[in-house]
């Protein structure tokens, strides 16, 4: 009888277990809500309630509570993205929300419009240039490579084309060499948004060239020079995010593979509007 006793007991503790939700840490932060669409709200009797809901529902990444109101809202991450957070947008917004986990992705590489000059020399490639990150941004070869450093990031990259619809890339191992192998890209475990191809991972195994050293395979010309940029050309790209900046007007149809460049999905005579690399 005892026997039977402790194997219902055990029979209802898996059952339990089973009903169990792993619980999540919330960081207290003020981040702007750009990147984020709302999942839910609703009224609530605290932000202590606000915050157990949300504990329970994965794809919840932000968590706002208006204590007069009592209205709590679940935020989730658009382009149906598992963790959004941009460090650029770290306590920029205006009211004070939770976000689960502490962590972000770094801004590398942005362009927005033609206002800072990519077609730069090796020194300067080297070096953090342009805006900040919220513009048009380099981080540097040696950031780059410091980042990396400890062991591969992953890597995510936002693409708004001129009808402002945004594709994604992500590649779950990223990392830059240092200086004494040229700065070689290591990149792998493509996923991306619908219609978006692998156009970096041809980079892959390259160093990086600029209009005044060259590394690329290219036996005829330098790819820099041709493509008025600088990146790990191969022979020469698929993808040249650093390409001469294109508004509108001859952003589509003009010159084979110039602009801010991914091909396998807008091709070679498409120059995207914005583009954006981070890592995390």
């Amino acid at each position: 009888k005892m026997m039977l006793q402790l194997l219902l007991l055990l029979i209802v503790g898996l059952q339990l277990a089973e009903l169990a939700t792993p619980e999540r840490t919330y960081w207290t932060s003020r981040d702007g809500l750009s990147d984020y669409e709302v999942a839910s709200s609703r009224s609530m009797r605290s932000e202590v309630e606000c915050l157990n809901v949300a504990s329970s529902e994965s794809a919840v990444q932000l968590v706002a509570f208006n204590a007069s109101s009592g209205l709590c809202a679940h935020f989730r991450c658009r382009l149906d993205l598992s963790h959004c957070r941009k460090c650029r947008d770290v306590n920029k917004g205006d009211h004070q929300v939770w976000t689960a986990g502490s962590d972000c992705w770094t801004t590398v590489q942005h362009r927005v419009s033609g206002s800072v000059d990519f077609y730069r020399n090796w020194t300067q490639y080297q070096s953090e240039f342009g805006e900040g990150p919220d513009g048009n941004y380099w981080i540097g070869l040696n950031s780059l490579h410091t980042l990396t450093s400890s062991g591969a990031r992953k890597l995510r990259i936002l693409m708004k084309d001129w009808n402002d619809s945004i594709s994604w890339a992500e590649y779950s191992s990223f990392s830059v060499g240092p200086e004494s192998d040229n700065y070689r890209l290591s990149v792998s475990g493509f996923s991306g948004s619908a219609g978006i191809g692998d156009s970096l991972s041809y980079s892959s195994g390259r160093q990086f060239s600029t209009k005044d050293v060259d590394h690329d395979a290219h036996l005829e010309s330098n790819c820099a020079k041709v493509y008025s940029g600088a990146w790990w050309f191969f022979a020469c790209h698929s993808t040249h995010p650093n390409g001469v900046y294109k508004n509108f007007s001859e952003a589509i149809g003009g010159m084979y593979a110039q602009g801010t460049i991914w091909n396998l999905k807008y091709g070679y005579y498409y120059s995207l509007k914005e583009f954006e690399m981070m890592v995390l």
